[in-house]
């Protein structure tokens, strides 16, 4: 069995060939069938999977048992593309969807950052999260029309699900409702998207595709950094974000508004983590992070949270919202403290702890409204 941090430091070899240098298959390290199963299980739960076995292509491998592992997990990878193009049909139909009250649609995360993919394929995403420029209850109400229900869930968006995939409607960027520092950051994001909501759009849905627009630089630089900040402090923060972050910085780095961002990372506590990121990319992935302007982290800091995404925890095997898959959600949250001392330095742990009960206790007797 391979170590966890040799399997890591293969991938990272593996996806900075692929992604950052266009490397090629000669580059692959000799491994046997069991080492291959290893590094491709760990490429899949870190959402990079595609990305890796896309060297697979024109290889040729003599040992069968290697072969058959590998053409495992290239056939595994390969339906991420059927996945994407179902994803690409559902967004083409929520904007048309909404075009016909005049209710324009800003797509944020996966398929948008999926075009600053070498391939869009290769980047792994499931739903599909968007904002309607604060018309998201005459969203809700077009999406009836059409047999759509959205449900509540705890805080700034709805759900609902289209030809299987699920859709996140969101009234607000990021949760106001459990901390105080995130109203700044919903605050400038609400304001920004008035402001140039409307300059980027979404040319990948088609020609024929009108009102669908993406998010600027300058908002992605806020919304992905307290996105990446916010799925480390509740589980854990997968490789294929970081790489998320690097192809954002190498493409449009020298758009962002640094100014802005910066003195927003700073009032929201934000700096220690886009600190410890940056440290990460130059130290663990060893990339050029040119044009982000952030003083990189502590080293040490920067080690434990890099174990932490190469060791995430289990995940929780309970039905969601049922009484165990709480209790587990509790046990993880209480082994989480030390992310929260990161990502919320000002805010009481206790106190979150408790509205997350709260939060917890009115989804599992049917009491959470669409303004929680």
């Amino acid at each position: 069995m391979i170590e966890r941090s040799r399997i890591a430091d293969i991938v990272v070899t593996l996806c900075n060939d692929c992604l950052l240098d266009n490397g090629v298959s000669s580059k692959l390290p000799n491994l046997t069938a069991d080492e291959w199963n290893e590094v491709l299980l760990f490429s899949s739960k870190q959402g990079v999977l595609p990305v890796v076995t896309s060297l697979f292509a024109d290889l040729t491998v003599n040992d069968a048992r290697t072969r058959m592992v590998m053409v495992r997990g290239y056939a595994s990878a390969l339906k991420n593309q059927q996945r994407y193009r179902q994803r690409m049909t559902t967004m083409r139909a929520l904007v048309e969807m909404m075009s016909e009250k005049g209710i324009d649609i800003m797509f944020m995360k996966g398929a948008a950052l999926a075009q600053m993919y070498p391939e869009p394929e290769w980047r792994v995403f499931s739903d599909i999260d968007y904002y309607l420029f604060g018309k998201s209850e005459q969203g809700i109400e077009v999406m009836k029309k059409h047999g759509i229900i959205n449900s509540a869930y705890y805080h700034h968006h709805t759900q609902a699900s289209l030809h299987g995939i699920l859709l996140e409607n969101h009234y607000d960027f990021v949760e106001r409702v459990n901390h105080r520092c995130d109203i700044i950051l919903d605050d400038a994001l609400k304001e920004l998207a008035v402001k140039e909501g409307h300059t980027i759009k979404a040319t990948f849905l088609g020609n024929d595709i009108h009102g669908a627009y993406l998010m600027t630089p300058t908002m992605n630089a806020i919304f992905l950094m307290r996105h990446m900040s916010a799925h480390f402090v509740s589980e854990t923060m997968p490789l294929r974000m970081l790489y998320d972050w690097i192809l954002f910085l190498r493409t449009h780095a020298s758009d962002v508004d640094w100014n802005i961002v910066n003195d927003l990372y700073a009032r929201s506590d934000m700096g220690q983590f886009a600190g410890i990121i940056k440290q990460i990319l130059q130290s663990k992935i060893k990339v050029d992070c040119c044009g982000w302007t952030i003083t990189p982290g502590l080293t040490a800091d920067a080690d434990k949270v890099w174990n932490s995404i190469i060791n995430p925890p289990v995940r929780d095997p309970y039905r969601k919202f049922s009484l165990r898959y709480y209790i587990f959600e509790a046990k993880t949250f209480f082994a989480n403290r030390w992310k929260h001392k990161i990502v919320y330095p000002r805010e009481s742990y206790m106190v979150i702890f408790f509205k997350y009960v709260y939060l917890g206790l009115k989804k599992m007797i049917g009491g959470l409204g669409t303004d929680d």
